[in-house]
């Protein structure tokens, strides 16, 4: 608690101070004639008279200050500066991009930046943002994705040279999708690491201090600089296997030889792997991962095949079907009889199904789908996600613009069960006119709202 204390009154006074202080996160400084602010770290070395690498992060919450800490290790290795706004980008990709150069081009202006060596970080959402930014532009020397991002070959013609790192949390919607990118032959000259880290939220900072080695890395590096990236890389892996963590650790520390093989003694990266190796749960739980893993994928492929199908062609009759595997899938998440691995698997591939639900309404809505579709849509989006809110006001209009009054009470009321609150927008929704002046529409609100505009 003290060290709290004294890192917020750190950061206060660099906030204050016209030049921020080297070495530790500043959580809010802002541009001249600037409303917007973001986060920074400054290398302790940081001088006007030379250049450094920049680390531009980018999370879809807008948490810039969690985000700069957590590539702190990272960033006081390499001697890098990092940048992360305190806000959300556009929603819009091509808006999200523009803003994306235009805050890297303010850094420019402000800080000692190298320009020759400009990375890109996104969390989530902001992963896609930097990864098809990064593919198009030049100046882009790297990219970091974090659960999510887009990689395409043919994109990545205008920025042949570009180094990619991938993380990928083991219970993330976008697991499968990232593996995919880390077994592509043709991207295999760009991307240059890729890890999986447990949960769903940002890695630790031992995956983002080696996904920013592991793209600065180049003929240029010292003997020395190299020797201290592998002394932090093989420090976390130590962690991990203190930790007993097994797989994870075998994973990370074994991609260390081709990092480091070619320039350094990497002795002590083989001796930590033979004792992984003999961690008592490492064999058992590579075992279980194993026979586990096969059959995920095949449900992943199935359900991936499955919501097309139904959603191209509005399959009612198999929305019990779907029913059953969410069922299914909460109950192997919550049951504490299962190994961690069995409901890591479960929670993967719920996530996954939620996300390309989403995706392919999204889709459908830029077709000229019939509402026929857009209420099957809709249906099963709030089956895979009770608390998807959105999906329950859809389906009351849709069912209310169909005229069916009993569709529309139903999902009036799964709405109000979720928690929603919002007053004034259930006397809006379209196509409601007729359904929100009865009485049994102002009785449903009454009941959980305590009260109704008619009745």
């Amino acid at each position: 608690m003290r060290y709290f204390y004294i890192f917020l009154f750190i950061s206060s006074l660099a906030v204050a101070q016209s030049t921020p202080i080297k070495g530790v996160v500043i959580p809010q400084v802002t541009f001249d004639n600037a409303t917007n602010d973001y986060s920074l770290f400054l290398p302790a070395n940081y001088t006007e008279t030379a250049t450094y690498p920049v680390v531009v992060i980018y999370d879809e919450l807008g948490r810039g200050a969690s985000a700069v800490q957590q590539f702190s290790i990272g960033a006081g290795l390499t001697e890098s500066i990092v940048a992360s706004p305190n806000y959300r980008l556009n929603d819009t990709l091509s808006v999200a991009i523009d803003q994306s150069k235009e805050f890297i081009e303010k850094l420019s202006q402000t800080y000692a930046v190298n320009e020759d060596k400009i990375i890109l970080s996104g969390y989530g959402r902001d992963g896609l943002v930097v990864t098809a930014q990064a593919q198009g532009d030049k100046s882009i020397y790297g990219v970091i994705g974090i659960g999510n991002a887009f990689l395409d070959k043919k994109s990545m013609r205008s920025n042949e040279n570009l180094k990619i790192a991938l993380l990928s949390p083991d219970e993330g919607s976008q697991y499968y999708k990232l593996r995919s990118y880390s077994r592509n032959y043709g991207l295999r000259k760009n991307l240059v690491s890729y890890h999986t880290y447990d949960g769903v939220d940002w890695p630790s900072a031992g995956y983002t201090a080696e996904a920013l080695t592991a793209i600065l890395i180049d003929e240029t590096t010292s003997d020395e600089k190299l020797q201290s990236y592998y002394n932090s890389d093989l420090a976390f892996g130590k962690t991990m296997y203190r930790k007993q963590e097994g797989l994870e650790a075998y994973d990370f520390v074994s991609t260390l030889k081709d990092k480091y093989k070619k320039r350094l003694d990497i002795d002590e990266q083989k001796e930590l792997l033979k004792n992984i190796k003999r961690l008592k749960n490492y064999r058992s739980n590579r075992d279980l991962y194993t026979i586990y893993s096969y059959g995920e994928d095949l449900m992943a492929e199935e359900f991936q095949y499955n919501i097309r199908e139904d959603m191209n062609n509005s399959y009612f009759n198999n929305l019990g079907w779907w029913s059953y595997q969410m069922d299914e899938l909460d109950m192997q998440i919550d049951s504490t009889d299962n190994a961690i691995i069995k409901r890591k698997s479960a929670m993967r591939l719920k996530r996954f199904v939620q996300s390309e639900v989403e995706l392919q309404y999204k889709i459908l809505q830029r077709k000229d789908a019939k509402i026929e579709q857009l209420l099957f849509a809709n249906v099963l989006r709030s089956l895979v996600n009770p608390n998807n809110q959105d999906a329950f006001i859809q389906s009351i209009s849709l069912s209310a613009r169909e005229g069916d009054v009993n569709a529309t009470l139903f999902y009036l009321e799964e709405l109000l069960k979720t928690g929603y609150t919002d007053y004034e927008a259930l006397y809006k929704i379209p196509y409601t006119t007729a359904a929100r002046i009865s009485n049994e529409w102002n009785e449903i609100i009454k009941a959980y709202l305590g009260k109704s505009k008619y009745y």
